[in-house]
């Protein structure tokens, strides 16, 4: 199970957020200010530490993200949501900042990216993991907007994190966006900040991801469920450099460099009309595609030790079941397999059993009962067009589709009927 350091000095505000990250799977220690949360992190080690800027004492949240081990991601949380203030934080080490009052997915999502346990790299020899690391450093090397693709699990915010670190821009900040977990009314504030009075609970203006990711990297995660006219305004930022908050009229220039990614498949989007062509191409200027986890198996045994590093070991005969599986959710799916198993093994070896593995056959067999409804449905609706054509005349309608009048009933009654 995951472990987070929650450091708030609100006692309510600490109990629902206890809560929510509790029922996200996270295990959750406690801290109502610096001191203790600094013993906390003295005495025990966290996946990701969540905490409050303006503890008592001025700025005590800053001293807890300074004495927070290398490597651990920090998230910090305030009301007084300032771009000086973000940026002395991303300078400082924080991997990302949200301001309250804060929608709960958003932080939860966030969050589960923070700790998502694959370390901070792409682990793999396979080839085509090797070719696309080689490529994900070339893009580094460059400024131009990228656009990583994969399906969900493969690693693309991890891709996009070690293009950010071995880039220019590696000092400044990497503020990640999940365009997906943030409700449309406020994703614009959110990328582009808000002016006091910009709408009803606006009572002082506020920096937005661009603002704070200034000489940095903003990462746009889900990129294609981005709000159409949201769209047509980033657009306006990826051409002109520069942006307006809501509720303004001064013109701020960006100084972000644009990563995205996304699960789909964004050209055939905007051939149906559905993700602006314009926006994929100034997206897409260099593109990195990341294979599932079922095209590289080789890597399998090598994600299995290092997630398993410390928790337990595999018996004869459960790597086989992990080989063997298509593995949907990828990389992050075979993570939560391993984890979970290490937990009911209690020490002991992990057996094939204790793999809570997909049942492939019980898939393919939903997949197989899917497309027989969906024939299904088509057949049927051919026979009631050519009956509408024939006035009901079920003689002249089977005479139409070519098959016989017994053939026309039996199929009428479906299968289950005749």
């Amino acid at each position: 199970m995951r472990r987070i350091l929650l450091v708030e000095d609100k006692r309510g505000m600490r109990t629902m957020l206890r809560t929510a990250l509790e029922e996200d799977g996270w295990d959750v220690t406690e801290a109502e200010n610096s001191a203790n949360a600094l013993r906390a992190l003295a005495s025990s080690t966290f996946d990701a530490v969540l905490t409050d800027v303006c503890l008592p004492g001025e700025k005590d949240g800053l001293l807890v993200l300074s004495r927070t081990p290398p490597g651990t991601p920090v998230m910090l949380m305030t009301a007084y949501g300032t771009i000086d203030m973000a940026v002395e934080a991303m300078k400082a080490g924080a991997r990302d900042f949200i301001t309250k009052p804060f929608d709960l997915a958003d932080l939860l999502s966030r969050l589960s990216g923070l700790g998502s346990g694959y370390g901070h790299e792409i682990i793999g020899r396979d080839p085509a993991l090797v070719a696309v690391l080689r490529r994900a450093d070339s893009a580094a090397a460059c400024d131009l907007n990228v656009l990583v693709t994969g399906e969900s699990g493969t690693g693309k915010e991890l891709l996009v994190e070690r293009i950010h670190r071995m880039s220019p821009r590696s000092a400044g900040p990497f503020i990640p966006v999940n365009c997906a977990a943030i409700p449309r009314d406020l994703l614009e504030s959110e990328l582009f900040g808000a002016e006091k009075g910009a709408y009803t609970g606006a009572f002082e203006s506020r920096a937005g991801r661009f603002e704070m990711a200034a000489g940095g990297t903003i990462f746009l995660d889900e990129i294609g469920d981005l709000d159409q006219t949201l769209q047509g305004k980033l657009l306006r930022v990826l051409e002109g450099s520069a942006f307006t908050r809501v509720g303004g009229t001064r013109q701020i220039r960006s100084e972000a460099r644009v990563l995205a990614a996304s699960n789909r498949d964004l050209l055939s989007l905007s051939r149906e009309g559905c993700f602006r062509e314009d926006l994929y191409y100034r997206l897409s200027e260099f593109t990195i595609h990341i294979p599932p986890l079922r095209d590289r198996r080789d890597d399998i045994p090598l994600l299995a030790g290092h997630f398993l590093a410390g928790r337990g070991e595999l018996a004869p005969g459960a790597m086989a079941t992990l080989l063997n599986c298509s593995w949907p959710g990828n990389v992050r799916q075979l993570r939560n397999i391993l984890l979970r198993a290490a937990v009911l093994s209690e020490g002991s070896q992990i057996t094939r059993e204790m793999l809570e593995v997909p049942d492939e056959a019980a898939r393919d067999r939903t997949m197989l009962s899917e497309s027989a409804r969906v024939s299904r449905e088509q057949e049927l609706k051919m026979i009631h067009d050519a009956l509408s054509r024939c006035e009901g005349n079920r003689s002249k309608a089977a005479k139409l589709l070519g098959i016989s009048y017994r053939t026309l009933l039996n199929r009428l009654k479906g299968p289950d009927q005749v």
